[in-house]
């Protein structure tokens, strides 16, 4: 089976292959048609022999259609390219949008490789692949000491050697490649005679298969002469209130687990500075690396678990019996300590605060079944052009993405006409949710900035004329319905629009002017300043810790938005306005609000409008943007749990998934994280709305293929689009298989990407994350999993809210199952090399399954299944 699997990955990856060809030359030298170029990888398109009879031109056209064309210094739409008369070898770098315009005769670089095997000598030149950038050598390293090897760029050992140390191998057979373009050397080692098949390494731990007792040893990892790994333990001191901070007292290693460890102490009192408390400090000496950044609360026989990987603490339980026992008496089963609880005869399973009182939450309708699609409406599908200017045709592109950064800022065109026309395309894709970002009535007054995005409001009462009224939203609404989708309005709770230009926060209700920024006094506003303003005018002086004082970034001004003023007991002017707005929205269809910038919200105004709405109708599902909220984010998992009503997108989750896939922490370190997510948010983990891209980061595909750099300080991994696409969609297959919401951006179906640096140098950040639509296709291999995946959640309890159960796991496989009753899902992801794994541990019931993504078939026999996953491979079983 594992062999017609690799069979059909090969066709896969020809087929891919050619669909990535994408890339067409066009200029004089052939009255400008569409000349496809061949894809060499790593970026690099080439269109080689070009022959131009006379001076002449060229530019590089995405699609063949003129619709994405980069001309003059890689400029998107920019001038023509001149080429003089001759022979060309003409490449262009779609990342960078760069392009080589080299003489077609120009004689190649000799590359000779030197090493242990020749005795450093000069002459044994590697062969050159073709006309790509790689060179292949295969050498015989047998015998020798210490074998390893240089590649010399013709010859005689300048500065240009690589890598610059030795490149170490095994003894024996050698095949390296060189990739001239990037300096990036790779092999295959172990092989037989002349490179021939060699012995089978599946793992590459420099153990044969067959001497192999641990055949799923992560690639690096240092290994015994069975190939299994060498585990050294890390020594981590507990530094607290209970030994006076002192060193010396060490953690020791969980169990079963090769990165976990664990303590059990007594904290029985604090210090000067405060309560009880602890941080680790990983080998002593108080340096840089002791987390968590803040001391860590302890109270009693407290049990700690840390990831020595990532740094992070696991848990924390506090409270605990004797020697980390039983825990205290707690009569009513809340979780609080009958010697802390003022409320003692709270009903079983009722959601608590801290003393172990009942928190009331309005019913909420069970959204877990459906699956979430967030739709940029500007971006999307532009249905009715009539609309397309609206009050202020400054505002809006006529070049779109043609244009340079000033086009990607204002509208482009897309409406509520054109999302109805696409709910076909949505039904098919499996979405059962829309999230559309703020419909309401903005700005007009920008200059020629477009208010596109809906977050610099003015009328929260009107739909944006850019986009429909009020009937067109009825008839959104009407066959939405008829679909059995919900409708999700974002709505922007924090603020309106800018406090020093353009309409300076004037805020209108059905058209009659409220008020502005000047004419305020406090009624509406609050004038307390930008958050990290440090109080003063001067802009070069900030102060960060604002961010983090709730005081500041819920009374003071995000960045320079009108910052509504938010009553703390009772609803103010600007808390009552924005409740009947939303009524107002309701009244018109819409089944659910994402609010946006909750961090920065008066807390209790946000249980206020969620009672509101669902007085209305109590089965509204309500969930807000808290930049950064998730597990290990404390601020935001005490919101949550202080039962406001309101769900949050989690950023943690997402984080972790994207490292994951771009191979910075391991399936080990990303199931720790999911499995402190139910203790983080007391069970609520299902109801949270889980994510891979979004309007505020660097799409996921962008980051795994650029060089460049991306959104906060991050430089991107550059892999092959192929890579990349394998890599995005294995996280989109997590997105729609863990606890939570999975909420599907715009695009993200068809792997979108846009290269482009803003600004600030951010390759594919804001606004480049917000494209338009690349495609509508339905055959891509992304929309395929997520189309099968939402039609499973949406018929599957164990999906929507079963409990999570990790079942098999190492450096890159991870095997889990969600469960719920008689319900059961089985999801194995695998972002490394082919492999076959053994899962004895399974709930799913006897039987032969066949995987719901992909092809594969999966005997299931006394809880006990073999899995032949192949590179980058996700195995769903029902």
């Amino acid at each position: 089976m594992l062999k017609k699997t690799l069979v059909l990955a090969g066709l896969l990856l020809c087929a891919s292959a050619s669909a990535q060809a994408e890339w067409y030359l066009r200029g004089t030298h052939n009255n400008w048609q569409a000349d496809q170029m061949q894809d060499l990888g790593s970026n690099t398109m080439l269109a080689d022999d070009v022959v131009f009879t006379s001076a002449g031109e060229i530019k590089f056209d995405r699609w063949g259609d003129w619709s994405e064309n980069f001309g003059l210094n890689g400029a998107q739409g920019g001038a023509n390219i001149p080429v003089a008369a001759g022979t060309w070898d003409i490449k262009f770098y779609t990342d960078t949008h760069n392009y080589q315009i080299l003489p077609a005769t120009t004689p190649s670089v000799s590359y000779h490789l030197r090493g242990t095997f020749n005795s450093w000598a000069e002459g044994t030149l590697m062969t050159r692949q073709g006309t790509s950038d790689l060179y292949t050598s295969c050498q015989d390293f047998t015998g020798n000491t210490n074998p390893r090897f240089k590649v010399d760029p013709n010859g005689g050992w300048g500065s240009d050697a690589v890598p610059v140390q030795d490149y170490t191998v095994a003894a024996g057979w050698v095949e390296i490649t060189f990739n001239a373009a990037s300096n990036a050397i790779s092999t295959s080692q172990n092989l037989a005679a002349n490179c021939g098949a060699g012995v089978s390494d599946a793992d590459n731990d420099g153990v044969p298969d067959s001497l192999d007792l641990c055949p799923n040893t992560p690639a690096g990892s240092n290994v015994d002469a069975n190939g299994c790994a060498v585990v050294v333990e890390a020594a981590l001191h507990l530094r607290g209130t209970h030994n006076s901070w002192a060193q010396g007292d060490l953690l020791t290693l969980v169990d079963g687990t090769s990165n976990q460890y664990e303590a059990c102490r007594n904290f029985t009192s604090g210090d000067a500075n405060g309560g009880p408390r602890f941080k680790i400090d990983p080998n002593g000496g108080w340096g840089s690396d002791a987390f968590p950044a803040q001391d860590e609360p302890a109270n009693g026989w407290t049990h700690i678990v840390v990831d020595a990987d990532s740094g992070v603490l696991v848990s924390v339980i506090a409270n605990l019996g004797s020697d980390c026992g039983a825990v205290e008496p707690d009569t009513d089963g809340d979780g609080v300590p009958d010697s802390q609880d003022s409320c003692p005869n709270t009903p079983a399973g009722a959601s608590v605060d801290a003393e172990g009182c009942e928190v009331i939450q309005p019913p909420l309708s069970d959204f877990r079944n459906r699956s979430m699609y967030f739709v940029f409406v500007d971006r999307f599908s532009n249905g009715d052009t009539s609309n397309d200017n609206g009050n202020n045709a400054a505002a809006t592109s006529s070049s779109k993405s043609a244009g340079g950064l000033s086009e990607w800022k204002k509208y482009w065109g897309g409406d509520i006409q054109g999302l109805i026309d696409k709910l076909d395309y949505l039904q098919a894709l499996g979405v059962t949710a829309i999230w559309v970002t703020p419909l309401n009535d903005n700005i007009d007054n920008s200059g020629s900035d477009g208010a596109y995005h809906g977050y610099w409001g003015r009328d929260f009462y009107e739909v944006d004329e850019h986009l429909g009224d009020w009937a067109l939203v009825d008839q959104l609404d009407a066959a939405m319905e008829a679909r059995g989708m919900k409708l999700v309005l974002d709505i922007a709770l924090n603020h309106s629009n800018q406090d020093d230009q353009y309409e300076f926060g004037a805020l209108y209700k059905e058209g009659v002017f409220l008020t502005n920024v000047n004419q305020d006094n406090g009624t509406w506003y609050h004038h307390n300043g930008a958050i990290a303003d440090c109080y003063d005018s001067n802009p070069a002086t900030t102060c960060g810790s604002e961010w983090d004082d709730p005081w500041a970034f819920r009374n003071k001004t995000l960045f320079n938005l009108t910052d509504f003023n938010h009553g703390v007991n009772g609803n103010s002017a600007a808390d009552q306005y924005l409740i009947d707005a939303a009524l107002k929205w309701m009244s018109h269809g819409v089944d659910a609000f994402r609010i946006d910038a909750i961090k920065h919200i008066e807390p209790n105004f946000i249980n206020r409008f969620t009672s509101a709405v669902r007085a209305q109708n109590p089965d509204v599902y309500v969930f807000g943007e808290w930049y950064g909220a998730g597990a290990g984010e404390s601020l935001s998992m005490q919101f949550l749990n202080e039962g406001r009503g309101s769900e949050l997108l989690d950023f943690q989750l997402r984080n972790h998934i994207e490292q994951t896939i771009a191979g910075d922490i391991s399936m080990v370190q990303l199931n720790a994280h999911v499995e402190s997510r139910a203790t983080a948010m007391n069970g609520r983990e299902s109801w949270q709305p889980i994510f891979l891209d979004n309007h505020d980061a660097t799409r996921t595909s962008v980051f795994l293929q650029t060089t460049g750099p991306v959104d906060n300080g991050r430089t991107g991994k550059g892999f092959a689009k192929s890579l990349a696409d394998a890599r995005q969609n294995l996280g989109m297959a997590l997105v729609m298989t863990l606890p939570g919401i999975p909420t599907i951006y715009y695009g993200t179906e068809q792997n979108s990407t846009w290269f482009t640096a803003n600004g600030d140098g951010q390759v594919g950040h804001d606004p480049y994350n917000r494209e338009g639509m690349p495609s509508f296709s339905q055959t891509t291999s992304a929309f395929s999993m997520i189309s099968a995946l939402a039609n499973l959640r949406a018929q599957s309890p164990a999906l929507a809210s079963g409990a999570y159960q990790q079942r098999w796991i190492n450096q890159d496989v991870l095997v889990f199952e969600r469960v719920s009753g008689s319900d059961v899902v089985t999801v194995a992801v695998n972002r490394g090399g082919s492999t076959s794994i053994n899962v004895s541990n399974l709930v799913l019931a006897d039987g032969q399954y066949s995987s719901l993504v992909g092809g594969d078939s999966v005997n299931v026999s006394g809880g006990s299944a073999v899995l032949n996953l192949d590179a980058n491979e996700v195995i769903v079983l029902h």
